[in-house]
């Protein structure tokens, strides 16, 4: 970024851009800027984006005020290429190492005003709160309070930054996104062999093995084999394949697990005790 230090006047500043960073100036503090001018101190530059036509202030509001009330007419100001809006999302960022310290409504108006510029509509709370020198819980709370009343839209969507790269991420899902899209999966039953054949079944959890835990339209839950269900996704009408098919498609050991997964628990160790006594142990073997 184009930074260069100069004199200007005064009335080439800019202040009416809304990127003024404290709710109010503070006439204390301007009258000991003021007392300090006259005993010969020198005042750090003030700051101001220039974007082709105008100056915007956004760092230096008490400094000009004493300038103003001591008569003088040059400031010396860094200024910085950019545009309005550059400017009101630098001023969010201003006055966390002053002398003068922020007041709670000082960090408020920040806050919103982060949260609502284009700029903070991809950040996250953590970016948010570090660009405004503030806890990210409350910039938690207070996007959840703008969300609420429509004064922003919920943000499904973040910047990251990761290994020197910067992208965009969908939120939406972030923890849950296995969980949410099976929950979302509807499958229609495919085998007339259960009793659910031709029903629409929603995918509760997926188990080793390609076994589906799903809810019926009663409401009862029932473990399937993917070779029994037909995908409903994306709206497309599912085709019905023969039963005998889905059949010839199962592997003797899917079978087995299928009929052992639908065995009641009061019967589990009765069927383990008969494949032990069948087999002799060699259940293990390839």
């Amino acid at each position: 970024m184009e930074v260069h230090v100069v004199e200007l006047d005064r009335k080439r500043l800019r202040q009416d851009g809304e990127t003024q960073p404290r709710e109010k100036l503070d006439k204390k503090h301007i009258e000991d800027l003021v007392r300090d001018w006259k005993k010969g101190a020198q005042f750090e530059s003030a700051l101001a984006y220039y974007d082709g036509q105008d100056y915007w202030l956004t760092d230096g509001y008490h400094r000009n005020a004493a300038l103003e009330e001591l008569g003088e007419a040059k400031i010396l100001v860094e200024i910085r290429c950019g545009t309005l809006k550059d400017a009101k999302w630098h001023s969010y960022s201003v006055n966390q190492h002053k002398a003068l310290k922020r007041s709670n409504a000082d960090k408020q108006r920040a806050i919103i005003g982060a949260l609502k510029h284009p700029y903070g509509t991809s950040r996250s709370n953590v970016q948010i709160a570090e660009h405004c020198g503030v806890d990210e819980g409350t910039v938690r709370a207070w996007r959840k309070k703008l969300e609420s009343s429509g004064e922003i839209a919920p943000n499904h969507e973040r910047t990251v930054t990761r290994r020197g790269k910067t992208y965009s991420q969908k939120t939406t899902r972030i923890g849950n996104s296995k969980q949410n899209h099976q929950e979302q999966q509807k499958f229609k039953v495919i085998c007339a062999d259960l009793p659910y054949h031709g029903q629409v079944v929603e995918v509760v959890e997926v188990k080793a093995g390609d076994c589906y835990i799903c809810r019926t339209a009663l409401g009862d839950v029932y473990p399937f084999f993917k070779s029994e269900l037909d995908s409903m996704d994306s709206g497309v009408t599912p085709s019905v394949v023969a039963p005998m098919v889905a059949i010839q498609q199962e592997s003797a050991r899917e079978q087995l697990i299928a009929l052992v997964v639908r065995l009641p628990e009061n019967c589990l160790n009765d069927a383990i005790a008969l494949l032990k006594q069948r087999f002799n142990g060699r259940a293990s073997a390839p």
